[in-house]
């Protein structure tokens, strides 16, 4: 122990620091690489079921691809469609086999290697209705339909893939929260052992570092109060310490000529202390106003939780209109508030104009009917925000309203010449030519009560570059066309 003490008294202080500060920062580098590696372990699993779930539909969508050119072939004989037909079967082949080198589980093997009998067969049956098609003999259809079972099959086949992924995903995730209750109770072991070395080492410098440093702290007291006369300080060290004490001992000596420095030293340190002072106050201050600025943005929150709380107690005194009403404005409150981006895909407006007209109807009753018709994938298209709920407001308040027996609004959604036409149709009051002219202008004075149409107009031109068209058709006392076409190669940018 002695030994010990001699050569830890011989070492320099910042040795003696680098030793604790490599002690603690060891431990706590086991535990970064530990929690740094298990978080890259959860994050590569949960990517790779993402991109399984991904596969699986990218199958689905290409099968169902392949039915759709080998029947258009086999009505129109165009060859574009029987090269897509070619070339998604090559792709679904690819597919497979790369899902059957993805999972391991025996559920899933099973099931892709139905999807690769089942493909296997409604694809041969197609290429023999094609041959057949091709010579011109009528009886293609035969092998066609045959195909068309075998391909029922498939899709089933697929969503039950798709569904053993899910269960094996659910799986990974009970793992995944056992193995992460195990990583919380190692942590907390290896925070416990730094702590208690953390505890050593603070008791080890109290005696070897603060100890020393209290002594000459208590004799520079004694001087500073103008007992001039104190004690040398004894210090038993080498290190840094030790050469302090030596040097306020020799210090000492001379401490009367440096009195005058002290009484600056004080007060410099004095000023310090009250620039300090004011850069608190000023961050204080800062700190104020960011929580103001943090408060303002409670009120909508605060409006939609309220909606919520008065539809709960509708809910529990059996006013069911009352609540679903509440429920639908709570959803429209919630589009508003996470729809802070320049664009929305026209699957989540739908959705809102759907809430939207829920509510008009229990205003209208049977003078309001609304339809859609809609065959494309509109999660694949994006417009401005709130582009077609003001168009569709706009109807009903100025075209069906007016009508004592009132109306219906029709939305259809279409694909025509590599271009996605919206058109919005009412059988309301019309609108005149002078009116339609003022809102292609933009002209908010002779349009005074289409604003919201003409903000429509303007953010749907900018969004697109132009390169849109937004037409308007109307005839007084018959109704209103609004038609907007959107080039497929815009309609998929998002933007934020």
């Amino acid at each position: 122990m002695k030994k010990y003490n001699s050569y830890w008294s011989k070492l320099s202080l910042k040795r003696k620091l680098l030793t604790y500060f490599f002690i603690i920062s060891f431990f706590g580098a086991i535990i970064n690489l530990y929690l740094h590696n298990n978080n890259y372990k959860v994050m590569d699993q949960f990517n790779e079921n993402l991109t399984n779930y991904y596969k699986i539909n990218e199958l689905l969508v290409l099968t169902r691809n392949n039915q759709t050119y080998a029947e258009a072939y086999l009505k129109n004989l165009d060859i574009e469609y029987k090269h897509k037909y070619q070339l998604t079967k090559g792709e679904i082949n690819l597919l497979i086999q790369e899902l059957d080198s993805r999972f391991s589980s025996l559920e899933a093997h099973f099931s892709i290697n139905a999807i690769k009998y089942s493909v296997a067969y409604y694809m041969n049956k197609w290429d023999n209705a094609i041959l057949l098609r091709d010579n011109n003999e009528t009886k293609y259809y035969v092998d066609y339909y045959e195909g068309i079972e075998a391909h029922v099959f498939t899709e089933q086949y697929i969503q039950d893939l798709l569904y053993n992924s899910l269960n094996e995903g659910a799986t990974l995730y009970n793992d995944l929260v056992e193995d992460s209750i195990f990583i919380r109770s190692i942590s907390l072991g290896i925070i416990l052992v730094t702590f208690l070395l953390s505890l050593l080492f603070g008791g080890v410098f109290s005696n070897y570092v603060v100890a020393p440093i209290k002594k000459l702290v208590n004799a520079s007291i004694k001087i500073s109060e103008g007992q001039l006369d104190v004690d040398s300080v004894e210090v038993n060290s080498t290190d840094e310490v030790g050469i302090l004490a030596d040097s306020f001992n020799t210090m000492n000596k001379s401490i009367n000529s440096l009195v005058n420095d002290l009484k600056q030293k004080a007060l410099i340190e004095r000023k310090l202390h009250e620039e300090e002072m004011e850069l608190i106050q000023t961050q204080q201050l800062l700190q104020e106003a960011e929580f103001l600025a943090l408060q303002s943005q409670i009120n909508p929150h605060f409006l939609f939780n309220t909606l919520n709380t008065i539809s709960r107690t509708a809910m529990f005194e059996k006013a069911d209109d009352t609540t679903k009403l509440i429920g639908a404005l709570s959803n429209i409150f919630r589009f508003s508030l996470q729809s802070t981006g320049k664009s929305i895909s026209l699957k989540e407006e739908l959705i809102m104009i759907d809430e939207y007209i829920y509510l008009q109807r229990f205003r209208f009753k049977d003078r309001l009917r609304y339809d859609v018709k809609c065959r494309v994938d509109t999660s694949k298209i994006y417009l401005p925000v709130f582009s077609l709920q003001p168009l569709v407001e706009n109807a009903i308040i100025h075209g069906i309203e007016p009508k004592i027996e009132g109306g219906i609004v029709r939305l259809k959604i279409y694909e025509k010449n590599n271009t996605t036409i919206i058109k919005l149709i009412d059988n309301g009051f019309g609108m005149s030519k002078e009116k339609i002219q003022a809102v292609l202008e933009k002209d908010t004075k002779k349009a005074s009560k289409s604003i919201g149409l003409i903000n429509v107009y303007s953010r749907f031109q900018t969004f697109f570059n132009h390169q849109s068209s937004f037409v308007i058709k109307s005839r007084l006392g018959f109704g209103t066309i609004i038609e907007m076409s959107i080039p497929n190669e815009l309609r998929g940018e998002k933007r934020v």
